[in-house]
């Protein structure tokens, strides 16, 4: 069954054709990768389907609801409730705690509970650094807690935006392995990167050329329980 389906997608700046007429299905429980050179249109596909943008024509159901045709509102209703994001410069916010910075998401969604946002940080081996400011993580660090940010309230889709371009190769590791355990437990994973080892860890990789899909492959490497 779909979660997510693009159909027909295109989005045009001026005389620019950011995509044009990209279509993508994504199964629940599927692991996506997205791929492509500077300007192939990674990072607006990437806003189009995580609410913060809308395409100029064509159509993108989630979970069975049209989101081209949403109010800004309802978008932002939309990812905060169906979404996890995971960016690759963090957004933490730099004078509140690791758990703080997970509480926050809870706040805009439901009510903060402490336990539950220190579980979090556990999920991604954080609970003793809970208590510390981002200037006191590492990279990697920062990066464990954007990924438990974007879990804490449940999402259908864990949308990350290239989760390891800041990260020397031993963070790599650990965030791959997070990733990999997340996609073992059922999640939903769609992640944009430059790195063909990322992309190896999907199901399927998607190469975008000039806003247009270029190919697409089915990955046969074996997986990590």
């Amino acid at each position: 069954m779909a979660l997510l389906e693009l159909n027909g997608i295109k989005k045009i700046y001026g005389n620019v054709r950011a995509l044009w007429d990209v279509s993508i299905s994504v199964g629940q429980g599927e692991w996506i990768a997205i791929m492509g050179p500077s300007g192939s249109g990674k990072t607006t596909l990437m806003n189009i389907i995580g609410c913060m943008d809308k395409p100029s024509e064509g159509s993108v159901i989630l979970d069975g609801v049209n989101i081209s045709k949403e109010s800004a509102r309802n978008l932002t209703a939309l990812r905060r409730d169906k979404i996890g994001l995971i960016f690759q410069q963090f957004h933490l916010i730099n004078y509140l705690t690791a758990l703080e910075n997970v509480m926050v998401a809870q706040y805009y969604h439901s009510l903060p509970d402490e336990a539950e946002a220190l579980q979090a940080l556990g999920r991604v081996g954080l609970q003793e650094r809970a208590r510390h400011l981002p200037s006191q993580l590492s990279g990697g660090e920062q990066q464990r807690v954007c990924i438990a940010r974007a879990l804490i309230n449940y999402p259908m889709l864990i949308l990350a935006d290239e989760p390891t371009g800041n990260l020397d190769e031993a963070n790599e590791k650990i965030v791959l392995s997070i990733l990999r355990n997340l996609h073992a437990e059922g999640s939903t994973i769609i992640v944009v990167t430059h790195d063909p080892e990322v992309a190896e860890e999907a199901q399927r990789t998607i190469v975008l050329e000039h806003g247009r899909i270029a190919a697409v492959t089915e990955n046969k490497r074996e997986k990590a329980e």
